[in-house]
């Protein structure tokens, strides 16, 4: 049913949530598991270096969180990898990434964001839902791992 997933990634304990389930799904149908993560420059960041810099550092600490969770998954038969995508918004960043690498499910953690901070900021995980191309699995910050 599944033979391409990626996973939402931004390091926080809801993306983690959002990765134990992926790992579950994959381990079911045998898909190959990505983990997106969108490096964008801080917003005071004002010249091209503080910019350029910026990302860098979103990169490494992309890189050094995703690695324990790679491994886990490697422990359990799972071959997950990281793709770092640069810009933009992060939920139209993670959309477009789906449809370029042909994944036919996304899996994002959602924060649970209060009514109206819902309201006046949005959020990823619903963009996500709202524009993706395939199904999207959201998992709720309080969502018990299977």
């Amino acid at each position: 049913m599944f033979s391409h997933i990626i996973i939402a990634w931004d390091g926080s304990d809801h993306a983690r949530r959002a990765f134990e389930y992926g790992v579950g799904i994959s381990e079911k149908f045998g898909a190959r598991l990505q983990l997106v993560s969108v490096a964008r420059h801080t917003e005071h960041a004002e010249t091209q270096d503080e910019r350029q810099d910026s990302r860098r550092k979103a990169r490494h600490f992309y890189e050094a969180a995703a690695a324990e969770l790679i491994e886990s998954g490697k422990r359990r038969g799972v071959k997950a990898e990281l793709l770092i995508v640069e810009g933009g918004h992060p939920a139209e960043a993670i959309v477009d990434t789906a449809r370029k690498v042909g994944a036919d499910l996304i899996i994002v953690g959602r924060r649970g964001l209060s009514g109206m901070t819902r309201f006046l900021m949005g959020s990823i995980s619903d963009r996500i839902a709202r524009y993706a191309h395939c199904p999207v699995l959201v998992i709720d910050g309080f969502a018990t791992p299977p």
